[in-house]
């Protein structure tokens, strides 16, 4: 009698732990998107302080432990908010004279962990004319940011800057095979 009560629980017992997975996985997509949701906010954030050269907001945005490569190959490595601000406030005023750079734009967004993803987003430039004269042709540029949670809020600790120049080369990459 005990087996065959056994034996028809086991139908019983199998749903419930389905079901708990099913439960658990999908609290996880919520959590997921909601984290991607505050990831979205945290770069909208980004690009607004970016646009209106406000080097404290960007600061604000940051680890204390920031890095950045930037579009020429420095990297930086920041010892902590203030440090940030005035990296922001020297590049504002030597680098972009006072104008204002592009916005990124989101590409994808991809989570290592819960707290860790990688955002990549683009952005477009016009020409540039330097002091001496000399033209920049329109380019594009990729960054990689690293955010992270960071005591309950997002925060950007790294980012990469890649420029994106006109090939010189016509059908540079062109031959790798791709499936």
């Amino acid at each position: 009698m005990l087996a065959k009560i056994a034996f028809a629980l086991i139908p019983v017992v199998l749903w419930g732990a389905l079901e708990a997975q099913l439960t658990a996985l999908s609290g996880a997509s919520a959590q997921s998107h909601h984290n991607e949701e505050q990831v979205r906010d945290l770069i909208a954030r980004w690009n607004t302080a970016y646009r209106a050269l406000d080097s404290r907001a960007l600061a604000a945005l940051e680890t204390d432990d920031y890095q950045m490569v930037d579009r020429f190959g420095e990297w930086y490595d920041s010892r902590g908010a203030a440090e940030n601000e005035r990296l922001w406030a020297w590049a504002f005023a030597n680098i972009y004279r006072g104008k204002p750079g592009p916005d990124r734009h989101i590409e994808s967004i991809r989570f290592l962990q819960p707290d860790v993803s990688i955002v990549m987003a683009k952005a477009q430039w016009g020409e540039i004319k330097l002091d001496d004269g000399r033209r920049i042709p329109p380019h594009g540029e990729i960054d990689t940011f690293v955010v992270v949670r960071d005591g309950g809020a997002w925060k950007v600790s790294q980012l990469d800057i890649a420029n994106q120049m006109e090939s010189s080369r016509p059908g540079e990459h062109s031959d790798i095979p791709h499936e």
